[in-house]
């Protein structure tokens, strides 16, 4: 069953949430052949980061870039993530309170099909460069993680704390999950936004995609925006899925009757 303990402010999930909500973030690493400094030195650069279903950081990024050759010398980094939420009133991301989260982690070279799917449906604009010979995915093993959330707020966790382990089978079952949700209850869907979400349920949502906390969603139109929905809890199966979305639905149609 999902687990729904520990679902307050600066718990995992909610720093995995608000990771998997910022736009990019600034990576650093060591210097390694740097043409203005010598080795040894913080480099830091903006990246576009996509989040695997366990929380994972993926990175998709180019062999002529410094940041790569640094992370091939030495693989350790860190991850800034600044927090914000989407402002449906002026169409545009705020920050929230400043709050950001730093991940330290290794850059490991992944080759998997689901690492490229996951990241090329967050952004899929990346296809036109993702597979271009000097580009590579790599996800981020994550060590530890310092969270602040304003003045006197912080918090710290280590990698197996942050990451939600045992999501196996809902990596290997992802694809059949938004499949089958698609296809065969796509009137839950459409009753989960209408309950969860100030958007319209009959604007034809669909599921994209489906991770340990949450799902996303978009509509038929091409230029639509997406929507972020989060579960209550932390799921690690499709069967997790299945209950948990079972029950947002039934308190969606519970409200509606």
């Amino acid at each position: 069953m999902p687990d729904s303990k520990n679902q307050n402010g600066n718990a995992a999930c909610d720093l995995r949430r608000m990771m998997r909500r910022a736009p990019h973030a600034v990576l650093a690493t060591t210097a390694r052949d740097h043409k203005q400094v010598t080795d040894g030195w913080p480099v830091t650069s903006m990246v576009v980061p996509a989040v695997h279903i366990d929380g994972s950081p993926i990175l998709l990024i180019s062999d002529l870039a410094d940041h790569t050759r640094h992370l091939q010398s030495d693989p350790r980094l860190s991850l800034l993530f600044i927090d914000q939420l989407n402002d449906p009133a002026q169409n545009k991301r705020i920050d929230t309170d400043s709050a950001r989260l730093t991940i330290f982690g290794r850059a490991v070279p992944d080759t998997a099909p689901d690492t490229r799917k996951r990241y090329l449906t967050a952004h899929p604009d990346a296809g036109q460069y993702a597979d271009f010979a000097d580009f590579g995915f790599y996800h981020v093993a994550v060590e530890a993680v310092y969270w602040v959330g304003g003045f006197g707020k912080q918090r710290r966790l280590n990698g197996n704390q942050f990451i939600a382990g045992g999501c196996l089978s809902l990596v290997a079952g992802h694809d059949d999950v938004v499949r089958h949700m698609n296809t065969d209850h796509a009137d839950a869907i459409a009753d989960i936004v209408g309950h969860f979400t100030d958007k319209n349920k009959n604007d034809g949502w669909k599921m994209i995609a489906i991770d340990c906390d949450g799902m996303d969603l978009e509509r038929d139109s091409a230029d639509s925006p997406r929507l972020r929905i989060e579960f209550p809890g932390t799921i690690k199966s499709p069967g997790d899925a299945r209950d948990i979305l079972v029950e947002m639905c039934e308190k969606a149609r519970g409200q509606m009757a």
